[in-house]
């Protein structure tokens, strides 16, 4: 128990690491929106569009599903039903509360900047929601983060890098295909991004102190 206690403590502090690295990342990002001194994300969005082709739009149509509402609840239901099942109710949880968390986080942030997609007059996708952040990267990311986090926990040592790359590599996919759609800005995705990371932190960190003093309280009877 001491050792888990000790384990924990560790991974409490890289949690509250990344949830304030995300926190900072994601004010700093609306800050130079809010200013007006994002026009770089104009410029790359008009560079993904005029280089669409065929092929690749058909690529990145098909990887972006892996990002929306739907197959992540789904992805997220199987994984809670499956570690239910194993007795990991802690893991369940995480990923239930990584899910819903990061769908209301997304809604709340959309509603409160309100901020216009970009506009193609020859679109290869459309959206009726806001645009800031984008909650294919919140969710993607808080989703596919917290799976990677309960995989490299049952894996050796060096077996948890490839898994966390991995996950890594699909969600870097996941909004890269929302820019190349032309559904997002630049700034949509990296706000996303660290607002999903934010949130998946502050879960982790949450169940992780709660296991932390329960283990604390067993070694001190």
């Amino acid at each position: 128990i001491a050792n888990r206690v000790r384990e924990l403590g560790l991974t409490l502090t890289a949690g509250l690491a990344v949830l304030a690295l995300g926190v900072w990342a994601f004010a700093a990002i609306a800050d130079e929106m809010a200013d007006g001194e994002t026009g770089y994300d104009q410029a790359v969005a008009d560079w993904l569009h005029g280089r669409a082709t065929n092929p690749l739009t058909e690529l990145f149509e098909a990887i972006t599903t892996l990002g929306n509402g739907i197959v992540l609840a789904g992805v997220t239901a199987i994984a809670a039903y499956l570690l239910l099942r194993r007795g990991h109710r802690r893991e369940a949880l995480l990923m239930v509360l990584a899910f819903a968390g990061a769908e209301i986080v997304s809604y709340s942030l959309k509603l409160g900047f309100r901020r216009d997609r970009p506009f193609f007059t020859d679109p290869l996708a459309s959206e009726s929601t806001f645009s800031f952040p984008s909650g294919h990267s919140t969710v993607s990311l808080a989703v596919y983060g917290a799976l990677a986090v309960v995989i490299a926990r049952r894996v050796s040592r060096p077996a948890r890098l490839p898994w966390l790359a991995a996950a890594g590599v699909l969600v870097g996919l996941i909004g890269f295909s929302r820019l190349y759609l032309g559904v997002h800005f630049l700034t949509d995705v990296l706000a996303g991004f660290a607002a999903g990371a934010a949130w998946l932190a502050a879960c982790v960190v949450t169940l992780d102190l709660h296991q932390r003093l329960r283990l604390r309280r067993q070694t001190s009877r």
